[in-house]
């Protein structure tokens, strides 16, 4: 006779049951989970494209088709028109990526990189039809750029040079984030069932393809000029779902590429490491009064230091605000100004890096989307173009700056040259460059000459000096005013007809000028802790009153007083212990 089954065995078998079935539904869920996100890879499931609308058009006349802009996408580089059809032998490469990828400010010349690529090209193949057609576009991120490849993969390229990643925490977007918090995160049940509910509950973040323009970027440019973190600083899910998002967008550029049997060159993007500090700092949350009072003296100590140029003596001070603080990204910039000045470059090297991925509202590509490039392209057979270490080579210490950069992350004539050089050199690496040597490649190289264009350097030092003052690098902002008063006259001189113009633009220097230079006061003062000893509650309220003017002037324009407050409502310097 079998044994009859007792009361205390009933929960352990209804315990054993439930099991079963949470680990069905968990493997039935990881099931489910691979096949959407297989599906997913069709489809963008972080942000979706509204207004969509073609950069380049077809057009016939003659009996030969030849493909323009369309006049949509204005912040795109606007090439010459080129035929449809390839020339027979000839070679098209196309360059997309950001305004460093165009080669701002000298996108409109013969010194940008895709120009400068053209130009030693012809030398290799004088013969032979060469198109090396920039399609970049100024502060487009990822997204945006996947838009103009897939367009591009229309017209015959031979490759495509990807030279992007400054721009992606630009827009405003709000992302969904993937996965529930830890530890939830951990199983697929959890993740199934809480993308279902933000699907249901949150739309998806829009982004607009033919309208966009810098308008659309002000709440962006004011939040950085006032001094306020980035949403994907203060939300650290948010930023994750941004990473996952450049990703995203990698791969499915690098399999677009792929599946057209178009080589794909993914080129790391270099920025200014030494000559431009962090655009924003912040003290890490739960810092107290009474190690913030540390802080300070510390970092009285050091900046005074380094003020005065005794880069030895700054050292300690700074190091002992970094163990009270971490996350004040200036302190590490700082450090490295100090170490560098004292000759020890590689930990230099390694506080700027420090300093960038601190940066509250980063204008520069970050470290960690470095690594998702590289990732990218070393698992899904992009070929990496790493054109960091050229740079490096030609900055006096390895480390980049001014030296072969004009602002944070644009090249000069010079670095343009060497970025177009490695493109070169990476061409003949993956063999579309036939019978021609290493040595031919090399004997390419070309001379740079710094060039003068009025109206080019004209416009390129006022936005060099606004954006300086918005990214608050208040230590350049004297020498950049001095060198726009500079350009200015020369262009009075060399383009007499226009001078007028010129001197009209130059003559509002001195008040932001001096607006700018009396709010940088204000600034050290309350970094140092020293604000109401050298400042009266009335002289701070209306210093930083002139300064929010300021920046509205420079970037809301298109924002009313009523918005601009609302937004941004003033928040003057207070000494704090």
């Amino acid at each position: 006779m079998a044994p009859q089954r007792t009361g205390r065995d009933r929960p352990a078998f209804w315990v054993l049951a439930f099991l079963i079935v949470l680990v069905g539904i968990e493997l039935g869920s990881r099931v489910i989970e691979r096949v959407e996100n297989a599906a997913a890879r069709q489809r963008n499931p972080y942000v979706e494209p509204i207004n969509p609308a073609p950069a380049f058009q077809v057009v016939e006349k003659d009996g030969q088709k030849t493909v323009w802009r369309s006049g949509f996408q204005p912040l795109m580089v606007t090439p010459g028109p080129f035929p449809l059809d390839r020339p027979a032998g000839g070679l098209r490469i196309f360059v997309l990526g950001g305004s460093a990828a165009a080669g701002w400010p000298y996108h409109g010349g013969d010194t940008n990189l895709s120009a400068l690529l053209g130009r030693k090209l012809r030398q290799l193949y004088p013969d032979r039809s060469i198109e090396v057609v920039n399609m970049a576009a100024g502060t487009y991120a990822s997204h945006r750029v996947k838009l103009i490849l897939e367009e591009v993969l229309r017209y015959q390229p031979d490759a495509i040079l990807l030279y992007n990643g400054n721009n992606e925490l630009l827009e405003n977007l709000v992302f969904r984030p993937k996965n529930p918090p830890a530890p939830w995160d951990r199983a697929a049940t959890a993740r199934l069932a809480y993308q279902v509910f933000t699907t249901l509950t949150a739309p998806k973040p829009t982004f607009d393809v033919k309208n966009f323009t810098l308008d659309d970027l002000a709440t962006t440019y004011l939040s950085f000029g006032l001094g306020k973190a980035s949403r994907f600083r203060e939300d650290p899910r948010q930023l994750e779902a941004l990473l996952e998002h450049y990703r995203f967008n990698m791969e499915a550029m690098v399999a677009s590429a792929a599946e057209a049997k178009v080589p794909l060159f993914l080129v790391t993007c270099p920025v200014n490491l030494k000559d431009w500090s962090p655009n924003v700092s912040r003290h890490r949350r739960g810092l107290d009064a009474t190690d913030r009072a540390r802080w300070t003296r510390q970092f009285r100590d050091g900046f005074l230091a380094v003020e005065r140029g005794a880069f030895a003596d700054a050292v300690a001070p700074l190091r002992a605000a970094l163990e009270l603080d971490d996350e004040y990204a200036e302190v590490h910039f700082l450090l490295a100004e100090a170490l560098r000045r004292t000759g020890r470059r590689d930990e230099a090297k390694a506080e700027y890096v420090r300093a960038l991925e601190r940066d509250a509202f980063p204008f520069r590509e970050l470290p960690e989307l470095q690594a998702i490039l590289r990732d990218v392209a070393a698992r899904r057979g992009g070929t990496l173009v790493d054109i960091v270490p050229a740079l490096e080579a030609a900055s006096g210490d390895g480390i980049p700056g001014l030296d072969v950069f004009t602002d944070y992350v644009h090249l000069n004539e010079r670095g343009q040259e060497i970025a177009a050089h490695e493109l070169l050199r990476a061409l003949h690496a993956r063999g579309l460059l036939p019978d021609r040597t290493p040595e031919d490649v090399e004997r390419t190289r070309i001379a740079i000459d710094e060039t003068f264009d009025p109206r080019r350097d004209t416009l390129a030092a006022e936005v060099n000096c606004q954006m300086a003052m918005l990214m608050h690098q208040h230590g350049r902002l004297d020498a950049l005013y001095d060198t726009v008063t500079r350009v200015f006259e020369r262009a009075a001189q060399e383009d007499p007809a226009n001078a007028a113009d010129y001197r009209r633009r130059v003559a509002r220097l001195p008040i932001s000028r001096a607006i700018a230079a009396r709010y940088r006061e204000l600034r050290r003062a309350e970094k140092l802790g020293v604000l109401e000893q050298t400042f009266t509650p009335e002289q701070i309220q209306a210093i930083a009153a002139q300064y929010r003017e300021l920046v509205y002037e420079a970037e809301g324009a298109n924002l009313s007083r009523e918005e601009f407050a609302r937004r941004f409502p003033p928040n003057e310097p207070r000494e704090r212990p």
